[in-house]
């Protein structure tokens, strides 16, 4: 069988129906809740539809697959991998479409296991349910390839990064402090201009100061300049959250802000850059924010 998953809830249902739609038949799944009065009945129903062989135990539904993909939580990643990989034989792929950390996943590869078995760290990057089996994946680890090679001619949009296992999640992950992050900036920031009756004029000037920039020119914009004008920065936060404290407004996420500049501002990056610093790109500004910490020069 070429694929069997290990959990058949919403994700893996999609997946399954968009492979199943490009011709690929050799599916199977094995779901601890595929009997439970409760939740097994859509479960059951699911697999029919897309013409899943549902598995009655673990191990069988292991010893069946070519590939296995686990699609089950984040909490149960590193436990189900470390029963199922011992299990594995040579030729056999292992990928985790889970969304847990990229530390877990590089656990996963370290689980002892038969020579031959292979591990894909696989980063699911959008929404499954309307994208289905299209949804792009970055793929990392010694299975990464094989997988990629396997599935990529039913469609899915796999992109095989040259990093070890945990890398793909990590970029999922590290995404998540801007894309979780931001909404709450934006939350402190328009709850006070509510309370100051300007919400509708600061969205407008923010557009004017950020639209029709790519990230890659706002990461160019914000990083050295950053650094460089730490200080000068951070006092004006410190005025930021003392006005929204006025206002009654959590200011948590100014708050961080301001001890952010205030580690920056510890050292002269003006100095460090040297001449024209402040018109470095963001991969030079960081390399020399991390040269810094690796010497011991800056402390967080």
């Amino acid at each position: 069988m070429r694929l069997v998953f290990i959990g058949f809830g919403e994700a893996a249902y999609n997946i399954a129906s968009g492979l199943k739609a490009e011709g690929l038949t050799a599916m199977g799944a094995y779901d601890r809740n595929a009997a439970d009065p409760q939740l097994g009945g859509l479960i059951q129903q699911r697999a029919a539809e897309v013409g899943v062989k549902l598995f009655e135990s673990l191990e069988s539904a292991c010893q069946a697959g070519e590939f296995i993909a686990c699609l089950t939580s984040a909490n149960t990643a590193l436990a189900l991998a470390k029963s199922v990989i011992p299990r594995l034989r040579a030729e056999q792929v292992y990928v985790d479409m889970n969304s847990a950390a990229p530390t877990i996943k590089a656990d996963i590869a370290r689980i002892p296991h038969n020579e031959g078995v292979l591990f894909c760290d696989a980063a699911v990057m959008g929404t499954v349910p309307g994208n289905k089996h299209k949804v792009p994946m970055f793929l990392a680890g010694d299975g990464a390839a094989k997988f990629a090679a396997a599935f990529s001619r039913y469609g899915m949009k796999l992109t095989v990064l040259d990093a070890k296992a945990g890398g793909a999640s990590a970029i999922k992950m590290f995404k998540s402090v801007i894309m979780k992050g931001l909404p709450q900036l934006m939350f402190e920031s328009f709850e006070a201009a509510v309370k100051y009756g300007v919400l509708n004029i600061l969205v407008a000037s923010l557009a004017s100061s950020l639209n029709g920039k790519t990230v890659e020119q706002l990461a160019d914009t914000f990083t050295a300049r950053t650094m460089i004008h730490a200080a000068r920065r951070s006092e004006e936060m410190q005025d930021v959250v003392a006005t929204l404290e006025s206002l009654g407004v959590d200011a948590a996420m100014s708050k961080a802000a301001v001890a952010k500049l205030d580690r920056l501002a510890e050292h002269n990056w003006l100095e460090i850059l040297g001449a024209g610093g402040d018109k470095l790109n963001y991969q030079e500004a960081i390399k020399s924010l991390l040269e810094n910490k690796e010497r011991g020069a800056f402390h967080e």
